[in-house]
């Protein structure tokens, strides 16, 4: 059985006026100083940090600042609270539908936090679309959240499948397939959907097209163990 397990933010929904706002205007009380979005975005991406308040950290401590963790959480998501009905969806109802119609188990591995997850997913009227999903929350062990393979891991033998087709944005996302393939060895493949983050990096299958992605999943999902050809970015 393969299992279909998709990314959040970026993928299923655009976190550039929410998430990514908030890490600009909580690293600017801290810094008291202008930050570019620009900057922001480099920072997460280059240094694949998946968890916003790590990069929010991080963004403030490349710009000469300092900060206490904890008080830094504690603004982020009060801002965050502020921000958080601007994000956008990107994939519709329709291609989850098509998805569970053609009877696959469907997961989320993700960097939010449960309460911020739950949130989404029932704004948008998908959270009965996935069978598992594992979130921030669901791994205590900082070490082991997401790029770390276990969350995949995690979310792939809860579903009980022997192969997986990861959806992701960025290259977070990539390095923790890859070290899945290497550490737990079931065939996942890559799926880069580059609808809001259109980076340069190597995937079995990219598309920023809803109506691509879906087929491509389709196709995928009924590959016998003998087709399979995962490549290895």
């Amino acid at each position: 059985m393969k299992a279909i397990i998709f990314d959040v933010d970026g993928v299923i929904v655009d976190v550039r006026e929410s998430y990514h706002l908030t890490i600009k205007r909580t690293a600017e009380e801290f810094l008291k100083k202008e930050v570019p979005l620009d900057l922001i975005r480099e920072i997460k991406f280059s240094k694949s940090i998946n968890n916003d308040w790590d990069v929010t950290y991080e963004v403030i401590r490349t710009l000469g600042g300092d900060v206490d963790y904890e008080e830094l959480v504690e603004k982020f998501t009060e801002i965050y609270e502020e921000l958080k009905f601007n994000e956008r969806q990107i994939l519709s109802r329709e291609i989850f539908l098509a998805l569970k119609k053609a009877g696959l188990p469907l997961g989320i591995v993700t960097g939010r936090p449960k309460r911020d997850l739950k949130f989404v997913l029932e704004r948008f009227g998908l959270e009965d679309f996935f069978d598992v999903t594992v979130d921030e929350d669901d791994v205590a062990d900082k070490n082991l959240r997401k790029p770390h393979p276990f969350p995949l891991h995690l979310c792939i033998e809860t579903i009980g499948a022997d192969s997986a087709v990861y959806v992701g944005d960025n290259t977070a996302d990539l390095e923790m397939v890859v070290s899945y393939r290497k550490i737990y060895g079931k065939p996942v493949k890559f799926v880069h959907f580059r609808k809001v983050v259109d980076l340069n990096i190597p995937a079995d299958f990219s598309t920023d097209r809803e109506e691509e992605l879906r087929d491509f999943l389709l196709q995928e999902a009924f590959r016998s163990q003998e087709e399979e050809r995962v490549s290895r970015p």
